[in-house]
């Protein structure tokens, strides 16, 4: 079976620690993991963890509930990291949270904005976090198109807004939620997206999956979710993976580790 990758976790965040939660992640096959930042302070943590293991890779940006803290100086920290080492694979996690509304809309807007032109400066993918925004999300994303495209991470959001990043070339995002109980909405994206566009996550330590619920997710429960998604799909887990992780090293432009 090829190996695994999770495309989207928080090393930082992980009480398991990063050495141990690595270890525990090889256990289970998942080889490859993206770290993301959120934040200034995680941004230092996603340069550091990039250069001390070789099976991690980062994401530089900074979180819509954090927009406010956003500046010239962060951007700067994004840019030169991004430069300076091929192991950054992406711009984020950025976009769109009115739920919670840590920051203004017209803060988390611009935010949002400048970071795609970083992405797109940076020749890079983004990957993207939108909760109760889709139209917002989707008019910042058509008016500031990004060349190599990017994720829905922990996708959420319908089937309308699923249709309308596939037409953008976008990948769709899928973690634990798709497990729970009441998350049809989920899981028929899931099941609609073409499976070229998949990519698989945990958003740890958040999320954990079903039979792990309100237990500390990490990066090992990648194959939970990956078999729970091949089943659901009707399709062998094997396939699954294959393509799932293919549809990683694609975005991201990462290689695999054999």
């Amino acid at each position: 079976m090829t190996s695994f990758i999770d495309t989207h976790c928080h090393l930082e965040m992980l009480k398991l620690g990063t050495e141990d939660a690595l270890e525990k992640a090889m256990a289970a096959d998942v080889q490859q993991v993206i770290t993301i930042a959120t934040d200034e302070k995680s941004i230092r943590f996603v340069l550091k963890a990039t250069e001390m293991y070789p099976q991690v890779f980062g994401c530089l940006g900074v979180h819509p509930h954090e927009a406010f803290t956003f500046s010239a100086e962060i951007a700067e920290q994004i840019r030169n990291g991004a430069i300076l080492s091929e192991r950054i694979v992406a711009v984020g996690e950025t976009g769109l949270d009115y739920h919670y509304m840590h920051s203004e809309k017209e803060v988390q807007q611009e935010v949002f904005h400048q970071q795609l032109m970083l992405a797109e400066e940076l020749a890079l993918p983004v990957v993207l976090h939108s909760r109760d925004a889709q139209d917002d999300t989707l008019r910042i994303l058509r008016q500031n198109p990004v060349t190599r495209k990017g994720v829905a991470h922990s996708f959420t959001s319908g089937l309308e807004m699923a249709r309308s990043l596939l037409e953008m070339d976008w990948y769709i995002g899928i973690n634990g939620i798709a497990t729970f109980r009441n998350a049809e909405d989920v899981r028929e994206v899931a099941c609609y997206v073409p499976m070229d566009r998949l990519l698989l996550e945990t958003d740890s330590p958040f999320l954990a999956p079903i039979p792990f619920r309100g237990k500390p997710n990490d990066p090992s429960n990648i194959p939970v979710i990956a078999e729970f998604l091949a089943n659901e799909r009707r399709v062998s887990l094997d396939d699954f993976v294959a393509q799932t992780t293919e549809n990683a090293y694609r975005l991201f432009a990462i290689k695999s580790p054999s």
